[in-house]
């Protein structure tokens, strides 16, 4: 039999075996490829020891960081031309084969960042004509050939910061080969100096961005650096400098100031130094600075003039410390003026452009904050005060109507008051840590209607009133971490608030603890029930209500009831008070009675009595009518006749049972005096005032044909210790 082939698909079969394979046909043993970029390869974590072999030719990043890799060797990179970034860092690298990237033709990124390297030979970096950045931070690199930076020709990045080279002088020479170098960081080397030759920096005229964080420079005079005409940024931080920009010979003079060398500076950053004198002038002609930092060390005091900062007319950003001494004017250069301990500011800025202002005092040393302090900072937008003060002027934010963001630390006992804020109308965000606050009372009248973010950790407040956050309609976040709350029903407000409130975040809210009593530390604040502190309050309402309720109903029961009595009770007390008062005095007895009537009876006490005791007998009487004295109170003219007369005579009629003064007369009378009681008209005997206040009386119209015995009798009773007979008056048929 014959058998018949198909060659058609047999060929389709060995023309795809022929093709390459693609990347998805296979996987790397060590490695991986990026899952949104195939031409991306990571090695990095792997415990290698050298660079694996089967890498994609076609990858443009390679990742091999973190691994053990001590060597490099020539044929690691071979086939690689197209790669563009090799990240060789964190390895184990203490050499490097030469030209061992000479393969590398297209690679733009080389990044041998912590690593042990010493040294850096000719022919190390051989064939990177298209490299652009050399990152060799932290590595111990002591000695750098003088050609070996010949190839790169393109570098515009080299990064040697965190090694150990001594001499800026070689450098230069190897970086003379890199003509377009705009970035060089040469940070933390143990650099001492830079020489004032004015053409040792000439191969470095394009750099932009110097530096020199971290040496041990100590002086810097203005003709070093003359020839970085295009540098934008320095950076000085962490030096051991003592004076800016100063020659050897005597202090800067202001021709010769150091912003004619850097006319195009930008960011300045003097840090970390041992600076204790800005001269006048020093910054004279660098219009273009944007950024300036100047926060020193080790010293205590830092004398700044008020022409310090001339020139600076384009600053945005300036941070200082610790502390400033700025002297007026007219003061010459020479020993400071004022004592360390405290120290007064005055209007020493004065940049209308300054944006971002933050100023660091030592903590031994405190400060008074007059109200010109921030005069001429009109465009300011965020102020950090860190450090001690004595006095903050409640108007010393007048001069800064655009601050969006403050932040004050004094680190000391301080009681801000509401004027100090009012007038911050844009203020946003404002951060008052650590300065022993106990309350923030004083932002219900700060007028802080804009801010968004309050800060108050670390302070001294145990209660919080969350009345406060009635007066920030605009808040948004509040951070109050660190403070020695109380787990008390002071707090119960607070807690609700911030439990139910969907407006303010409060940051670690349920991370507060209580720091009230032993037995509550460390309890979470928000795990205190405040419900049972509503309902106490509500039983106490509601037993003070009751109480309320059952005592009106006493006194009305004691009204209706009683009244009588309680009236009787109370004359009784006033009588006994005004009597001790007046026994006390010892008034002179002026009148031999007093006679107590109602007005309805004045006819019978003018037409019998009077001319009866005083026509006949002889008595001096003493009539309200009559004898009171005009404005004073009824109740002192009654005690004050009571107590000048020697008996009290009390015509007793029904208009008189039925008046509540002449109840209070024979009250007084009872209790202050002897009484003797006449009773007139239709009068019965039985009445309950009768009763009352008395027991034995004379009854004129009980006498009828007997008046003169009626007067005899009376005349008896007016007698000095004498008594009524008990005995009746006879009555006609």
């Amino acid at each position: 039999c014959s058998i018949k082939i198909d060659w058609i698909p047999l060929f389709s079969l060995l023309f795809l075996l022929l093709l390459p394979l693609p990347s998805w046909l296979y996987s790397l043993h060590n490695c991986t490829i990026d899952s949104t970029d195939s031409r991306t390869i990571n090695c990095n974590d792997h415990k290698l020891s050298r660079i694996p072999s089967d890498i994609p030719k076609t990858a443009v990043i390679l990742n091999v960081s973190h691994n053990n890799i001590n060597f490099i060797q020539q044929s690691y990179f071979s086939g690689l031309t197209e790669l563009q970034i090799l990240d060789l860092s964190n390895n184990q690298i203490s050499h490097i084969e030469d030209a061992s990237f000479s393969h590398l033709s297209s690679l733009t990124v080389l990044s041998l960042i912590g690593n042990k390297l010493m040294e850096l030979t000719d022919h190390m970096f051989t064939g990177l004509s298209n490299l652009t950045v050399l990152n060799l931070t932290e590595n111990q690199i002591t000695f750098v050939s003088e050609f070996v930076f010949v190839p790169l020709t393109k570098l515009l990045q080299l990064r040697l910061r965190d090694n150990r080279l001594s001499s800026i002088s070689d450098i230069v020479k190897v970086v003379s080969f890199c003509p377009l170098l705009k970035f060089l960081d040469l940070s933390n080397n143990p650099l001492s100096s830079i020489e004032s030759d004015d053409s040792l920096l000439l191969p470095c005229s394009n750099l932009t961005e110097l530096h020199l964080l971290g040496n041990d420079l100590k002086d810097l005079a203005p003709s070093s650096l003359q020839m970085l005409t295009r540098l934008s940024m320095l950076n000085l931080g962490a030096n051991s400098l003592t004076e800016l920009f100063v020659q050897k010979t005597s202090i800067l003079n202001l021709d010769d100031c150091f912003g004619k060398t850097l006319p195009n500076l930008l960011v300045l950053d003097a840090a970390d130094n041992n600076i204790e004198e800005l001269q006048r002038g020093v910054f004279s002609n660098m219009t273009c600075l944007k950024d300036l930092e100047l926060q020193t060390k080790s010293v205590t005091e830092m004398l700044v003039y008020q022409e310090t900062f001339v020139g600076l007319t384009d600053l945005r950003t300036l941070s200082m410390s610790p502390i400033f001494i700025f002297d007026p004017p007219s003061a010459g250069v020479g020993p400071r003026s004022s004592s360390r301990g405290r120290s007064q500011l005055q209007q020493v800025f004065n940049l209308p452009l300054l944006q971002t202002l933050r100023i660091t005092v030592s903590k031994d040393v405190c400060v008074d904050l007059t109200k010109d302090l921030f005069k001429g900072l009109d465009d300011l937008k965020v102020l950090s005060w860190r450090g001690c003060f004595w006095n903050a002027d409640s108007k010393m934010f007048h001069h800064l109507p655009r601050v969006f963001n403050m932040e004050i630390r004094r680190y000391y006992v301080w009681i801000p008051v509401p004027e100090l804020f009012q007038p911050l109308t844009v203020l946003q965000t404002l951060d008052l840590s650590e300065n022993h606050l106990k309350s923030m009372d004083f932002l219900s009248e700060a007028n802080l209607t804009q801010l968004q973010t309050l800060i108050i950790k670390t302070n001294d407040m145990s209660v919080i009133n969350e009345r406060v956050f009635e007066a920030l309609p605009s808040l948004r976040y509040l951070d109050l971490s660190d403070n020695p709350f109380v787990c008390n029903c002071s707090n119960a407000d607070f807690i609700d608030w911030v439990i139910r409130n969907r407006q303010v975040y409060v940051n670690g809210a349920y991370q507060y603890r209580c720091a009230s009593l032993p037995s509550e530390q460390g309890a979470l604040l928000l795990e205190f029930d405040y419900r049972w502190c509503w309902e106490s309050v509500g039983f106490f309402c509601f037993i003070c209500s009751s109480a309320l309720v059952l005592l009106t109903l006493l006194l009305s029961f004691l009204h209706h009831f009683l009244r009588l009595h309680l009236l009787y009770g109370f004359y009784l007390l006033r009588a006994f008070l005004y009597h001790r008062q007046q026994r006390g005095r010892g008034c002179a007895e002026i009148y031999d009675a007093f006679v107590s009537y109602n007005v309805h009876d004045e006819e019978w006490v003018y037409r019998e009595l009077l001319p009866e005791l005083e026509g006949r007998q002889g008595w001096k009487l003493c009539l309200h009518h009559r004898d009171f004295e005009p404005g004073k109170a009824i109740m002192e003219n009654i005690v004050d006749a009571i107590y000048s007369s020697r008996k009290t005579l009390c015509v007793i009629s029904h208009q008189y049972l039925l008046s509540e003064w002449c109840s209070r007369e024979i009250q007084m009378a009872r209790c202050c005096s002897h009484t003797v009681s006449l009773v007139i008209g239709e009068v019965h005997l039985t009445h309950k005032r009768i009763k009352m206040w008395s027991r034995t009386y004379l009854s004129w119209s009980g006498a009828r044909g007997h008046r003169g015995l009626f007067w005899e009798r009376v005349r008896h009773a007016l007698q000095s210790g004498a008594q009524l007979p008990d005995d009746p008056l006879p009555t006609d048929d």
